[in-house]
């Protein structure tokens, strides 16, 4: 058979992040269950093998490796280096969307704790208020970008200091960067390099909460936060676990709904006939952020591991072998969506997989949905005229979460 177009599948190059559907649409035509012989990892594209994979319990994440840290008193750059690696690694490991039952299943249970529906209503009218102080800036200047001007200070303001309790005069000046580096660590096909500056984020983070955790034990901080909530699960929770899990509550907790905002409105600028449908008609917000979801979801695929040797779809997947779920390619299934590359706002019903599917169902959807519908929402109200400023948009470099350096728009 001609790989040709298989073999462009490649998460490294800007044009292929830019519009992966045309090779999703080859590979799920021709390839749906396609080994990667170079990277050792199976390339899934239909919909329901994806979901079979993600409610799955002979698909999970490998048992975690962990490397025992530097012990001793040389100082050698090299040896300093190695450590922090082993223990970024191993806080790695223990990151929720990186844990089995019954890790995951007790992990889970305290950090839901943060996302109750009463304590995301109780966000709605801050929200609101943010998104129409950045949006009175941006018509006073003229200009917006959607996401360096409005997304991303929204998002890292919601998540640092309504989710985490870590007020702004406490906020490290290399949280951005960090941000950036550790988009990239857990991405396909990524060079060495990448993978160690993903490394050094975690560490910076890693002693970045080791301080504000000792603040909040202290009683120098309010402890309705989550930090404080973990705080008080002492028995729940080593201190490793927490450690590791306030690292992975800053990364993901604002980058996937700044992606989502981004796209949106992206998509919606592309689709002007569905942008008038949607302001004559501002209920339909709902149904719009869902099938941006779908069209284009901010997460194109999550990676799991076989845990034993399994049959899918009469295909033989071995234990430990990769198999990557690329989530963008599930919800463009023509078995499963009609039309699948039209973008309608109305599409109902809409079971889209970008917040997963199953155990490892994103904990923080409710008030991601809440988020990109105020700001969508409040966008295309305030802003009339709302059109792109370029067509030249550029995208992130990483593949796996997927989204925009930067959307500037004019109105």
């Amino acid at each position: 058979m001609n790989d040709t177009l298989a073999a462009r599948f490649n998460p490294r190059s800007p044009e292929f992040r830019a519009d992966p559907y045309p090779i999703y649409r080859y590979l799920r035509t021709h390839r749906p269950i396609y080994y990667r012989a170079e990277q050792e990892d199976w390339i899934l594209t239909r919909y329901a093998d994806v979901v079979e994979v993600l409610k799955s319990s002979d698909f999970g994440r490998s048992e975690s490796r962990r490397i025992p840290s530097v012990t001793g008193t040389n100082d050698r750059p090299v040896n300093r280096l190695l450590s922090i690696r082993r223990e970024s690694n191993n806080l790695m490991g223990l990151w929720l969307v990186l844990t089995n039952p019954p890790d995951h299943t007790r992990i889970r249970r305290l950090l839901l704790r943060a996302f109750t529906q009463s304590r995301i209503n109780a966000l709605q009218a801050s929200i609101q208020a943010q998104v129409d102080s950045y949006i009175d800036q941006a018509v006073e200047r003229g200009k917006l970008d959607v996401i360096g001007d409005l997304a991303y200070p929204l998002m890292l303001d919601l998540n640092c200091r309504e989710i985490l309790g870590i007020p702004r005069q406490n906020w490290h000046r290399n949280f951005k960067q960090w941000t950036e580096n550790m988009s990239l660590v857990a991405d396909l096909d990524i060079a060495p390099i990448t993978h160690e500056r993903g490394m050094l984020a975690i560490a910076g983070l890693a002693e970045f909460f080791r301080n504000r955790i000792a603040e909040c034990r202290a009683g120098s901080e309010p402890a309705d936060n989550l930090i404080g909530m973990l705080i008080e699960e002492a028995g729940q929770l080593s201190e490793e676990e927490l450690l590791a899990n306030c690292i992975m509550m800053f990364t993901v907790g604002h980058s996937s709904t700044v992606n989502l905002i981004g796209i949106g409105v992206l998509t919606l600028l592309r689709h002007p006939a569905q942008l008038r449908l949607l302001v004559a008609d501002p209920s339909l917000i709902e149904t719009a952020i869902s099938e941006v979801l779908r069209y284009d979801s901010p997460v194109q695929g999550v990676s799991r591991t076989a845990l034993c040797d399994v049959e899918l779809a009469d295909t033989k997947i071995r234990r430990d072998e990769r198999v990557v779920c690329l989530i963008g390619a599930a919800n463009r299934d023509p078995a499963r969506f009609p039309e699948p590359d039209k973008f309608d706002i109305r599409r109902r019903p809409n079971p889209h997989l970008s917040f997963g599917y199953g155990i490892h169902t994103c904990i923080g959807k409710n008030l991601s949905q809440l988020v990109a519908k105020l700001v969508v929402g409040t966008l295309v109200r305030r802003l009339p005229g709302l059109s792109l400023a370029t067509d030249a948009v550029e995208w992130e470099d990483s593949f796996l979460g997927h989204g925009l350096k930067a959307l500037p728009v004019v109105f």
